[in-house]
């Protein structure tokens, strides 16, 4: 398996489900959201070494998402703050992306 040294990841801003019954689901995403369409798209600088809760941290400061309220989506699994984004697949590809629901 090749191992990337990514100096920056991708976030998809996505728009959280809302409505009369959120816990029924919406159409996309893992049932989190009702539109495929992100409501933003940005690059900001990580490594392979930074835990996720301080890639959250950096979005926070950088697009003002606040940290303590987001979820962190890569390949429809939840990331934990603790774990590196190496440890969650960051480095096994060239064009990583993470989805984020507010």
């Amino acid at each position: 398996m090749a191992v990337f040294a990514n100096t920056s990841i991708t976030i998809k801003v996505l728009e959280p489900r809302s409505g009369e019954k959120p816990q029924e689901g919406g159409d996309y995403y893992w049932g989190m959201v009702d539109k495929a369409a992100p409501k933003d798209v940005f690059l900001i600088k990580a490594t392979g070494a930074m835990k996720v809760k301080e890639l959250k941290a950096a979005i926070a400061k950088e697009k003002g998402y606040a940290a303590e309220s987001r979820r962190l989506m890569y390949f429809g699994g939840e990331l934990e703050d603790s774990r590196t984004l190496e440890s969650a697949g960051m480095c096994n590809t060239d064009d990583p992306l993470l989805h984020l629901i507010p």
